[in-house]
């Protein structure tokens, strides 16, 4: 016997079109803060700061998706980091290190000594290579592929 399974459980139900349960109440409690700041104020400049700052929360809120999942439902985690302290996993314990150069010209000196050895090492490498080379090319043009196959 099989038993059907009900599917696309977290899609949440629309009553009006595109709008669900949440948005539309959020909406409904958008109006009524709309309705008690006109009461409050008065038609005027106040009345329309609050107003459009109620609207820059509550629409966000109301409609943005944040990886699938409504901003509300994203909210207390957006909250609790950014009120979280944060934590420094890495931090220096101790007197710093600090390197003295006391034989600078010595250096120097031996690194100009080095310097033909080098080249002449370098031109050894690049004679056996060169030899290497030369030596496959002439078996490449001495030996046939195909010599076995004429007969």
């Amino acid at each position: 016997m099989q038993y059907s399974l009900p599917q696309f459980v977290d899609v949440e139900d629309q009553i009006l079109p595109h709008l669900t349960v949440k948005q539309f109440l959020m909406l409904i409690f958008c109006g009524i803060l709309g309705l008690v700041y006109w009461v409050i104020f008065g038609v005027g400049f106040i009345f329309a700061i609050l107003m459009l700052l109620t609207l820059l929360v509550i629409l966000p809120v109301t409609f943005y998706k944040f990886n699938g999942r409504s901003l509300l439902v994203n909210l207390p985690n957006l909250m609790r980091f950014v009120t979280a302290p944060r934590y420094r996993v890495f931090s220096r314990q101790g007197s710093a290190i600090t390197v003295h150069k006391q034989q600078q010209a010595a250096v120097q000196e031996s690194v100009g000594s080095q310097d033909a050895p080098v080249a002449s090492r370098l031109k050894n490498l690049a004679y056996i290579l060169d030899a290497q080379s030369a030596e496959e090319e002439r078996l490449l043009r001495t030996t046939n592929p195909y010599e076995n196959t004429k007969k």
